[in-house]
């Protein structure tokens, strides 16, 4: 046998022993695949991001309940803006006494 003939042979064997592994792990997709559909796989890893998240969130707001706090009433102020000015404005015009419109007792009398 030649030496190019040898080397051929050694290809092949390479080439059939390669093939082989191809199908073998190729059978095992398709047999994990029939187990358990790509959707389902896809929505359980989302679900695992998910509580993964939601663990990590809530040990940061364990450790900062302060700034938590803090945010939660500054967002309420904002939400609440417009009563809250009106109620200031209100008090402050009650207290200044500046009114040059008499009221109605005074228009009565």
């Amino acid at each position: 046998m030649s030496e190019a003939e040898q080397r051929l042979a050694t290809d092949r064997r390479n080439r059939n022993a390669a093939r082989e592994l191809f199908d073998q792990r190729l059978a095992r997709v398709k047999a994990d695949l029939s187990a358990r559909s790509i959707p389902a796989r896809a929505k359980d890893r989302v679900q695992e991001q998910v509580f993964t998240a939601l663990d990590q969130g809530i040990d940061v707001a364990k450790e900062s309940k302060g700034i938590i706090a803090g945010v939660a009433a500054a967002l309420t102020l904002w939400f609440f803006r417009n009563p809250l000015i009106e109620l200031a404005s209100g008090l402050f015009d009650k207290d200044s006494g500046g009114n040059d419109q008499p009221s109605q007792e005074e228009q009565e009398a």
